[in-house]
């Protein structure tokens, strides 16, 4: 990581969050997911918000296998990502044919400007990175800005605990074997 990341500022703030994950997607690859959680997502957006039709907002979309799944599924679906390696990934699955709609924007969703209301707002293992006055703010901007009456949040706050449970056990990572095989 470059010298003002999250080791250097010594703090969860700031623009750690996007260089952390640029290079997270080098280690991961394109989807880190164990197999069917993209499908399980569905499962529970189905059974909380109804079938599609209906507006999705993704928050902190990563590489966008979610939102794909949700538009798979015939959900119209609008994805934010601060990291720009996993908007890419995101802008190349938004390029395939659809059951919905899959747009993918790159941007901080604390600060971007985006027009419309959705039926339920989804934010996947990302509330919770940052400080707490940025996650005040954030649900300011869900509840006022974003969700439509009626509509429903699915907050999936980050937790320490598997990595706490997995603490100690190796994992083997295709992407960054390759790249420590060609010396990148």
């Amino acid at each position: 990581m470059r010298s003002g990341g999250l080791f250097a500022r010594g703090s969860h703030s700031g623009g750690w969050i996007s260089e952390f994950y640029d290079q997270a997607s080098i280690w991961w690859g394109p989807d880190p997911q164990e197999p069917g959680v993209h499908e399980a997502r569905r499962a529970t957006l189905e059974r909380l918000a109804g079938p599609a039709p209906r507006r999705v907002l993704e928050l902190g979309g990563g590489s966008g296998h979610t939102a794909a799944a949700l538009a798979d599924g015939g959900y119209t679906v609008v994805t934010i990502e601060l990291s720009p390696a996993r908007a890419a990934y995101a802008r190349q699955l938004a390029a395939r044919p659809r059951q919905g709609d899959l747009t993918c924007l790159e941007g901080d969703f604390l600060t971007i400007r985006w027009q419309g209301r959705f039926d339920a707002v989804c934010c996947w293992e990302t509330f919770g990175l940052g400080t707490d006055a940025e996650q005040r703010h954030l649900l300011r901007r869900i509840s006022g800005e974003w969700l439509a009456p009626g509509g429903l949040v699915l907050l999936d706050v980050y937790s320490p605990f598997r990595p706490a449970r997995d603490a100690g056990t190796e994992e083997r990572l295709g992407q960054l074997a390759w790249l420590v095989r060609t010396g990148l």
